[in-house]
């Protein structure tokens, strides 16, 4: 394995782990904080690429839908 597909793989394990603690934590203050964090990061260090970055900024939104979706069904 070369050292860009390694770095690529911690960086991709480290923003699963940061979208698991948001889905965990989601309607807390600053809970995207970290998963955010971890994306711009991976991105600005280019060991992910534009489509993988615009595909997890696509799973916190999706958390923070499924959130908000079940809050209003519940009210």
């Amino acid at each position: 394995m070369s050292l860009q597909q390694r770095d690529h793989d911690t960086a991709v394990g480290w923003i699963n782990v940061e979208l698991e603690e948001l889905a965990r934590t989601v309607g807390k203050q600053n809970a995207s904080a970290a998963a955010t964090s971890a994306i711009t990061l991976a991105f600005m260090l280019r060991v992910i690429d534009e489509s993988e970055q615009r595909a997890f900024r696509a799973r916190v939104d999706d958390i923070y839908a499924s959130y908000n979706e079940s809050h209003s069904t519940a009210a």
